[in-house]
C-alpha cells in the first residue's frame, strides 16, 4: 500500500483503494487526494516493482497480487470499498473476492475500463515483444505520453514493470465459485469510455453478473484513459454512492 491521505479531521468512515492500471502506479491517484472529504481515506495501492516499491520483486501473477492486497486491507478496521482502473479493475475484483471469502465486507467495488472478467478472453501476448514493437504498442494504446516513450533513459526503468504488468493481464484466467454463485455480495459500480474499442458497454454491463447486490454502468465519452477527463465527475460519483458507510 501507499502512504494514506486524508484532509484533516476525525477518523475516517471509509478507506477506498485505488488499484492502478496495466504500468500505472498508486502515484496517479494521488491527484484525487484533494477531491475527497475528510472522512473518506484514500490509499494508492502500489505493487512491488514500481515507485517506492521499485527495489521489490514484481508479483507473478494477479493471484498473487490480490492476495498480498487482500491481507493488508483485512487488517485495517476501517470499512473499505476499491476502486480499479483497467488492470486494476480486475486487480480490485480479485481482491473483493479475497476479502468477502474472509467474511471481511467490502463496502463498494468501483471498476472502470475493464470488460467483465468472464468476458475477457486472453490476449495475444505482448509482454515478451521486442523494445521497439512494444514501446509502439504503448503509443497506439496510449498507455504512456510521448514524452516518456521517446526518453530511452527513463524506458530502461519503467519498461521491465510495464511488461511485468501486461504478463498478469495475459496469464490471468477467471475462477468461477464453487456452485456457481455471483463471486460478490457487495454494491458494483462500473464506467467506461464510449470510444474505447477494446470495452465496448454491453461487455462492461456484465459486471452485474458477479454480483447479487446493485450495479449500475455509467458510460463517458473518451477513449480508454477516459477517467483523467472525467476525474471530478467520478470522484463525485463515488462519494455519493460511500455517503452512508460507516454511519
Amino acid at each position: 500500500m501507499e502512504r494514506r491521505h486524508r484532509t484533516a479531521g476525525g477518523p475516517p468512515r471509509v478507506a477506498l483503494y485505488c488499484f492502478p492500471f496495466a504500468g500505472g502506479s498508486a502515484a496517479y491517484y494521488h491527484a484525487w487526494a484533494g477531491e475527497f472529504r475528510s472522512d473518506v481515506e484514500l490509499v494508492p495501492v502500489q505493487l512491488p516493482g514500481r515507485g517506492t516499491l521499485m527495489s521489490e520483486k514484481p508479483v507473478p501473477s494477479m493471484a498473487v497480487a490480490a492476495d498480498l492486497a487482500a491481507a493488508a486491507i483485512a487488517r485495517s478496521p476501517v470499512p473499505a470499498a476499491l476502486f480499479g482502473h483497467s488492470m486494476g479493475a480486475v486487480l480490485a475484483f480479485e481482491t473483493a473476492r479475497r476479502l468477502e471469502r474472509r467474511g471481511h465486507p467490502v463496502q463498494h467495488l468501483f471498476v472502470s475500463g475493464r470488460p467483465c472478467p468472464t468476458e475477457v478472453r486472453p490476449p495475444s501476448p505482448v509482454s515478451g515483444l521486442p523494445r521497439e514493437r512494444f514501446v509502439d504498442m504503448l503509443r497506439d494504446y496510449g498507455a504512456a505520453p510521448e514524452e516518456v516513450l521517446g526518453h530511452d533513459e527513463l524506458l530502461d526503468v519503467l519498461l521491465p514493470m510495464i511488461r511485468s504488468d501486461f504478463h498478469l493481464i495475459e496469464n490471468y484466467r477467471y475462477e468461477p465459485e464453487t456452485g456457481s454463485p455471483p463471486p460478490l455480495t457487495c454494491p458494483v459500480s462500473a464506467w467506461c469510455g464510449d470510444r474505447d474499442p477494446e470495452v465496448p458497454p454491453e461487455l462492461m454491463a456484465r459486471w452485474g453478473l458477479e454480483t447479487s447486490g446493485s450495479f449500475a454502468l455509467e458510460v463517458l465519452s473518451g477513449g480508454h484513459f477516459f477517467l483523467t477527463e472525467h476525474r471530478t465527475r467520478i470522484v463525485s460519483a463515488v462519494h455519493e454512492l460511500l455517503r452512508g458507510v460507516g454511519r
